[in-house]
C-alpha cells in the first residue's frame, strides 16, 4: 500500500521530469530558431552581392548561381527561378547525402536565395553600383564567402554546388576540391562562350578565388578546438549518454573527465558540431551549467 509521503514523491518526480523535459524543448526550439535565423541573413547577405555586384558585370563565379546566369543570358527567365529549378532536384538527389535536418535548412535557404535576388534585381533593374569589375569581383567574392560560411555554420549549404560535389564525390574518386574546380571550370566556360568575353573569365576566377579563401578562412576558424566546462551532479550519466552517442559524437570529442566537485572537462575537436554535445548534456541534466574556453591545441591527451 503506497502512504502519503511515497505518492508526494512520486508527484514531485513527475513535476520535475515535466519541468525537464519542457526546458528541454524549449532549449531545442530555441536553438533551431537560432539557426534558422542565421541561415536567414545568411542567404540574405549572399542575394545581396550577387544581386548587386556580381550579376550586373556577368561575373559568373561558378556554382548553380553561376551557371543560371549564363542561363538567364539565353532564356531570359529570372536567375531566381533557374536556381530553384536546377537546386531542387540536387537536393531531392541529394537528401542521403545531406540528411533530413540539413536538408530541410537548405532547402529554406534555396528559397530565400532564389526569392531575394529576383527582388533585388527587380528592383535595382540590373543597374551597376561599383563600375570598376575587378573591385566588385573582390568584393562580391568576399561577402559571398561570408554568407556561405554563415550559412554553413548554422548547418546548412547554399544550395546545389555543395550538394553536387558531394554527390560526384561518391561516384568519382577524386579530392572534394577538385571536383570544386571542376565544376566551377565548366561553368566559366559555358559563360565565356555564352557572353563572348574572355576577360569576364578573369573576373570569374578572382571571383572564385574570394569565394574560396573566404569560406576556408571562416570554416577554420568555426573548427577551432574548444574547452567544455560541464558543472552537473550527473556528469556520469553525461558521459555514458555521450559516449553511447559514439555516430554524433565521434571525433568531436577528445577527452573526457570529471572530478568529484560536480565538475567536467570535455575537449572538443569540431565546434561546428557544438551543439550536439550540449543537446546531450541539457538532455541528461537541463540545470547543468556549461562554459566553452577557447582551446589553441588538444595536445597529446
Amino acid at each position: 500500500m503506497i502512504n502519503k509521503k511515497s505518492k508526494g514523491f512520486f508527484y514531485n518526480e513527475n513535476k520535475m521530469k515535466r519541468v525537464f523535459a519542457f526546458k528541454l524543448e524549449k532549449h531545442i526550439v530555441l536553438t533551431e530558431l537560432k539557426s534558422y535565423t542565421h541561415v536567414l541573413l545568411g542567404s540574405l547577405l549572399l542575394s545581396a552581392a550577387y544581386a548587386l555586384l556580381i550579376i550586373p558585370h556577368h561575373i559568373v563565379p561558378g556554382g548553380i548561381l553561376g551557371l543560371s546566369i549564363v542561363v538567364k543570358e539565353l532564356t531570359g527567365f529570372s536567375i531566381g527561378w533557374i536556381a530553384l529549378l536546377i537546386n531542387i532536384p540536387l537536393l531531392l538527389w541529394g537528401t542521403k547525402v545531406l540528411g533530413a535536418k540539413t536538408g530541410l535548412k537548405t532547402l529554406f535557404s534555396m528559397i530565400l536565395v532564389s526569392f531575394y535576388i529576383d527582388l533585388i534585381t527587380s528592383i535595382t533593374e540590373g543597374k551597376v553600383f561599383i563600375n570598376d569589375v575587378l573591385m566588385s569581383s573582390v568584393f562580391g567574392g568576399v561577402i559571398i564567402g561570408v554568407a556561405v560560411a554563415f550559412v554553413m555554420n548554422a548547418g546548412a549549404t547554399t544550395g546545389g554546388n555543395d550538394i553536387l560535389v558531394r554527390i560526384l564525390s561518391t561516384k568519382l574518386r577524386l579530392p572534394y576540391n577538385q571536383l570544386i574546380l571542376m565544376v566551377d571550370g565548366i561553368v566559366i566556360l559555358l559563360g565565356t562562350v555564352v557572353f563572348s568575353d574572355f576577360t569576364m573569365a578573369a573576373y570569374s576566377i578572382v571571383a572564385i578565388v574570394a569565394i574560396s579563401k573566404t569560406i576556408a578562412y571562416f570554416m577554420k576558424k568555426s573548427v577551432q578546438n574548444k574547452t567544455i566546462l560541464v558543472f552537473s551532479s550527473k556528469n556520469l550519466l553525461i558521459q555514458e549518454e555521450i559516449l553511447l552517442n559514439k555516430k554524433s559524437t565521434d571525433g568531436i570529442l577528445k577527452l573526457i573527465h570529471h572530478d568529484s566537485n560536480e565538475k567536467m572537462i570535455l575537449v572538443t575537436r569540431n565546434t561546428k558540431k557544438l551543439d550536439v554535445v550540449k543537446d546531450i548534456i541539457y538532455k541528461i541534466d537541463p540545470l547543468a551549467h556549461i562554459t566553452v574556453l577557447e582551446s589553441n591545441s588538444l595536445g597529446s591527451v
